[in-house]
């Protein structure tokens, strides 16, 4: 378990190696589609990492590299086009989506929330969007504008003005209200209008799969050590709007693909059997990590430890340890190699 500790720290101290970047650089290309739901652009991926292990020798499980399972997502394939006023904002960089919006056409009337007790009459929201400004109330009060948010007045939708960043997820449900989150800064004053063309599909039952391959170990094979990652990321919003993923998380998926490969090579294995696995649906809510404890293909009571490895980096700020006060042994190990060995910055 040591060694297997230290190579780990060694690959993220060398900032990833030539193959390394290489599996990046192809996991988020355009060809993949951010390895979401738009053309199986997950699929697509899972195909790469499988290639690889076999490339490496390693050996399926059960027979297969693939564990299949379904799950509903809401996907935006057409059409992305929001105008307000006169201004067409760019998708993926001036505004989102909420990742359960559903399609809607047309052009609609604004009504900005001006204060947090302002009472709508029954009719006046009705086929209009409501234009919440975060950056006009205090932080005191985001409690109640997320209430609003998240149950609004009857409106057709909302319109959010978002003063820092934009950040996008994965629903696998369709709402009734349009919910469109826009950067402030993107935002022209005084609009009173807006026009929306967006396409969305629900699929109910989309099929992926989780990506796995084992070594057996010298001596204790059905003793496992774990190395995860997901290798699945948000893909596309309408045609134009990409999120690639590089390091959330092709650069975990390239991880254990550089782990796999070095202890597939004879001279390398270990004595325990290793397990690696790449989670499709994480971002939709750690699906493909539930399936699989749900319907283990090896027996969960083998796993003798499990490092899951995500946003990686490249190392330059040290490493990010999820749970080291639930295992205080395992943590201080880290420490103790990082410190003899000065890999990392702490």
């Amino acid at each position: 378990f040591f060694n297997l500790i230290f190579l780990l720290f060694f690959v993220i101290h060398s900032a990833f190696g030539q193959q390394a970047a290489e599996h990046i650089r192809v996991l988020a290309s355009p060809e993949f589609h951010g390895r979401g739901y738009y053309k199986n652009g997950d699929r697509k991926a899972a195909e790469y990492i499988r290639k690889q292990f076999i490339e490496y020798g390693l050996q399926p499980v059960n027979g297969s590299y693939f564990q299949p399972f379904t799950f509903p997502v809401n996907t935006f394939p057409g059409k992305m086009k929001v105008v307000a006023g006169n201004t067409l904002l760019s998708p993926g960089r001036d505004f989102i989506v909420s990742p359960s919006c559903p399609g809607i056409k047309g052009t609609f009337e604004l009504v900005y929330l001006t204060s947090i007790d302002q009472v709508f009459e029954s009719n006046s929201l009705n086929n209009k969007f409501l234009v919440v400004d975060k950056s006009a109330f205090p932080d005191s009060l985001s409690t109640k504008i997320d209430s609003i948010i998240k149950s609004p007045p009857s409106c057709k939708g909302l319109i959010i003005l978002e003063p820092k960043k934009l950040t996008w997820s994965v629903s696998g449900k369709v709402n009734e209200r349009a919910i469109i989150r826009v950067l402030t800064a993107s935002w022209p004053q005084k609009t009173t209008t807006i026009t929306l063309n967006i396409q969305n599909k629900l699929i109910s039952e989309y099929h992926s799969q989780n990506v796995m391959g084992m070594i057996p170990g010298t001596t204790n094979k059905d003793s496992f050590i774990v190395f995860t990652a997901h290798y699945d990321h948000l893909g596309r919003m309408g045609k134009e709007a990409l999120f690639a993923g590089a390091n959330d998380n092709a650069s975990g998926t390239s991880m254990i693909l550089e782990l796999a490969k070095f202890y597939a090579q004879p001279q390398n294995r270990p004595a325990k059997s290793l397990l690696f696995i790449a989670f499709a649906g994480e971002e939709a809510g750690l699906i493909g990590s539930k399936y699989y404890t749900q319907q283990p293909p090896l027996p969960l009571g083998n796993i003798r430890f499990l490092l899951n490895l995500d946003l990686m980096g490249n190392g330059e700020e040290g490493m990010m340890v999820v749970n080291g006060e639930i295992h205080p042994e395992e943590f201080a190990l880290l420490e103790k190699i990082n410190s003899e060995m000065q890999l990392l910055p702490v």
